[in-house]
């Protein structure tokens, strides 16, 4: 018998309501474990990011981390790896009669205090860069205007001339024609209105074709209010009026020009902590993303929302079995049931289609550890942090209320992404645990690894390492203290892997679509 101490080669996530533990490592069968005074015999090896059972969990018992329930024991011993074939996908039951308004949040002085130096739009909102758009209200206009935006960024571009302008990109996209004219239509023009009124963007130009049903009739009268606050230069181009393809682009190129002046006006400056928007991803997760790199970002949220700022949490499908875990967190009863509607909804599209979510899971999940949806989800939500839910939105829909709020969504990343900005997010923090590369148009992302041999690997994509928590005498506050400072001097300028290589990803969710 190989006896250590479980803290060195395995985690526990709540020491005080958790039975089961996550190997750092892969232990072999006969190790004896030091746990709390007592030995947690191996009963059979277990794989490096899956779960043991701490002590007997009777038949029928809950199966917890993070101090939630994520199955239904069949009956698993001390010592014995958690599986698809031990445990049963059963959640306890909530009583809405026992739900009970959260106390408010504390500010703290700590994090009030702190500042970053962002664009101070004419409307109050703050940006994190400025960048001047061109934006196709269409997939017909959308190759031009990308021509558009590579052509002025890659050789108009004069850091020199204009270095309060972080570039000049388009958001081309397969959206604005060919479906039905009522969801899918209302949604694009939201993710739109969103772009063209976000504090990341200085000036635009609206580019369309001239025939499709998102173009300059019906976009003009979906943005008359923005274009008549005057917050920033908005200009228009239609391609069957400008004399095509060369000619929209050449006079494009014009309009830009002219515009760029104004659009380099404004300079960072220092801003509270209380004017950030923070949205939070994951992608291509691993065991270890729910444990090391969800839970740091979730702190670093806590400490924004402490200082007065807001974040956004989404990704609507892996939040699938969290209802008992976030049930006390939400502001009220009203937005709690807000909330099991639009999860619901997921349940019963998948239903209608002869699906289930189930399919969210992939097999690199389930071989890295993460052996049903409830405990993927558990982890997943994990970045929202601690604080209070104050709001649920729609898909794109702006935020409205200072604090966490979970936005309608799906789990892909970009789409996903792509929502979370048009909602107001500033700046993004990705955990993912296998690497994704992900950027946003607008918005910069930050990649932070989960473990340190992906931040290894992808040296100059990933920006932040919390594999420390595993490797390290580190902290989940600690790391939480190290993030929040790296995201303050992105949010300050500092470009992240993703802005240097120009990952300007902008896919809108295209759920209910109906080609025509």
């Amino acid at each position: 018998m190989i006896k250590k101490k479980l803290e060195d080669i395995a985690i526990v996530m709540n020491v005080d309501l958790d039975n089961v533990a996550v190997a750092k490592e892969g232990i072999p069968l006969g190790y004896e474990l030091e746990y709390r005074g007592e030995l947690v015999k191996i009963k059979n090896t277990i794989k490096k990011g899956h779960r043991f059972a701490l002590i007997d969990i009777k038949e029928c018992e809950f199966v917890r981390q993070y101090g939630y329930p994520f199955g239904q024991s069949k009956g698993v011993v001390q010592g014995e790896s958690i599986t698809v074939s031990n445990i049963k996908n059963v959640l306890p039951e909530i009583n809405r009669k026992d739900f009970k308004e959260p106390c408010e949040i504390t500010f703290r002085p700590q994090y009030l205090n702190k500042t970053f130096l962002g664009y101070v739009r004419r409307n109050g909102y703050i940006g994190t860069r400025n960048y001047y758009l061109v934006v196709p209200t269409s997939m017909c206009a959308s190759e031009t205007a990308l021509q558009v935006a590579l052509n002025m960024d890659d050789n108009g571009e004069n850091p020199q001339k204009y270095p309060n302008i972080d570039g000049i990109v388009a958001i081309p996209n397969t959206e604005g024609c060919g479906c039905d004219s009522t969801l899918q239509i209302d949604r694009f023009m939201r993710v739109l209105k969103g772009y063209i009124h976000h504090p990341n963007v200085g000036g635009c130009l609206i580019m369309d074709l001239g025939c499709e049903q998102t173009n300059y009739e019906k976009m003009h009268e979906y943005l008359k209010d923005t274009v008549k606050e005057a917050l920033k230069p908005i200009d228009w181009i239609t391609i069957q009026e400008s004399g095509g393809t060369h000619s929209t682009i050449e006079k494009a190129k014009i309009i830009i020009n002219d515009r760029l002046s104004a659009v380099n006006q404004v300079k960072r400056e220092p801003c509270p902590l209380s004017k950030l928007v923070v949205g939070t991803e994951c992608g291509a997760s691993d065991s270890f993303s729910g444990i090391t790199a969800n839970p740091v970002i979730g702190n670093t949220v806590d400490k924004i929302i402490y200082g007065g700022g807001s974040a956004i949490l989404s990704e609507v499908p892996e939040m699938l079995g969290t209802f008992t875990m976030l049930f006390p967190r939400f502001r009220t009863l009203e937005v709690a049931n807000k909330f099991e509607g639009i999860l619901n909804w997921y349940i019963d599209i998948a239903r209608k289609l002869g699906l289930t979510l189930e399919a969210n899971l992939v097999p690199k999940n389930i071989e890295g550890g993460l052996i049903n949806n409830y405990i993927k989800s558990l982890g997943a939500v994990m970045k929202g942090g601690s604080t209070i839910i104050e709001d649920v939105l729609d898909y794109a829909e702006p935020v409205r209320k200072r604090g966490l709020s979970i936005m309608q969504g799906p789990g892909g990343d970009l789409e996903s992404v792509t929502g979370i900005v048009a909602s107001g997010a500033t700046i993004t923090c990705f955990s993912t645990g296998q690497g994704t590369t992900t950027g946003n148009a607008i918005c910069p992302v930050i990649k932070v690894s989960s473990n340190d041999a992906t931040f290894k690997k992808l040296s100059e994509d990933m920006d932040f390492n919390t594999g420390r928590l595993l490797s390290e005498q580190s902290s989940i506050d600690s790391l939480g203290e190290e993030l929040l400072e790296k995201l303050i001097a992105v949010a300050s300028g500092q470009k992240t892997w993703s802005e240097k290589w120009k990952q300007r990803q902008f896919q809108v969710w295209t759920a209910g679509k109906l080609p025509l």
